[in-house]
């Protein structure tokens, strides 16, 4: 099948009013041919963007005479014309008359790859630095060891073996506060490198907060100040042990305040049973990126 034909039956399949016998052409296409698999999706993709951007664009306001509103609607020719335009090179197109959304790696996350053996002990006084309960950097990895108490709070009981970084967000202020939503993601691979189904389960967590203020004050105050966090983000994976040392990886987003000063990051493992020893539980690769989704054009219609 031509790339002519899979547009046209792809159009039908869009519009609804494939026959069975085209559904079952359409879909051994997609299985057996990636590149139209991958033209497939992208199309989609591309046509719903248009699609919500004609549906924005579909009706304007103008000023008529005598003071008077009318409503101006664009001829539905010219839609269906710029629709088979995208299908054919919606990514020139979109290109032209969209903003692009954004990713950046923030390196001001230090040592996300555990290969400067460089770990302090409680909560962290400064940025830039790994801080926390009883933990050893060894072979470019971070081992969890033990949990201990927060000394904001040392009547608490010590559940997760937990480590922090704290990360300035300042530089980045005028990257954030520009037009449009900015997300702050998280990222961290962790091994249970016990025997599977070894017992307890132990649930991995990775945390993000957010803070106004100085940085370097934020531990007097932890764990208590996690109320006064102007957004956070979480995720988490629980695991039985894997013979294979299976990496799981998670991603923890929050959406960035423009009054976000600084980030806090926790990586943490927790046993499911306790009291219980941690033992082969690993963190690795964690990254921290700022993504940035510019706003779509709004128009206001006055009825």
């Amino acid at each position: 099948m031509n790339e002519f034909d899979f547009l046209h039956l792809f159009m039908r399949h869009q519009d609804g009013v494939l026959t069975a016998d085209e559904i079952t052409a359409l879909e051994a296409v997609l299985r057996d041919d990636p590149t139209k698999r991958q033209l497939f999706a992208g199309t989609q993709i591309r046509s719903m963007a248009l699609y919500d951007r004609f549906r924005q664009d579909a009706f304007r306001v103008e000023p008529a005479s005598r003071g008077k509103i009318s409503w101006i609607t664009r001829p539905m020719a010219a839609m269906a014309a710029g629709l088979v335009m995208g299908l054919f090179s919606a990514s020139i197109v979109w290109a032209m008359s969209s903003p692009r959304a954004t990713a950046e790696r923030l390196f001001s996350l230090i040592n996300g790859s555990f290969d400067e053996n460089r770990l302090k002990h409680g909560f962290p006084h400064q940025t830039g630095c790994w801080s926390g309960d009883e933990a050893a950097i060894c072979d470019g990895q971070l081992r969890f060891i033990a949990p201990s108490s927060d000394l904001g709070d040392p009547t608490g009981r010590a559940i997760s073996c937990d480590v922090f970084q704290l990360v300035d967000l300042r530089p980045l202020r005028h990257t954030i506060s520009l037009e449009g939503d900015s997300v702050l993601e998280l990222s961290a691979d962790f091994v249970d490198a016990r025997p599977q189904n070894t017992k307890p389960s132990v649930t991995f967590f990775g945390q993000l907060y957010l803070f106004k203020g100085d940085p370097a004050a934020l531990h007097q105050s932890w764990p208590q100040s996690i109320a006064d966090s102007v957004a956070s983000g979480s995720a988490q994976v629980t695991t039985l042990g894997s013979d294979a040392k299976r990496k799981q990886t998670i991603t923890a987003k929050c959406l960035v305040p423009a009054q976000a000063d600084f980030a806090v990051l926790q990586i943490a493992a927790r046993p499911n049973l306790r009291p219980a020893k941690l033992d082969s539980l690993f963190a690795d690769d964690v990254k921290l990126t700022l993504k940035r989704q510019p706003s779509l054009p709004v128009r206001i219609v006055r009825r």
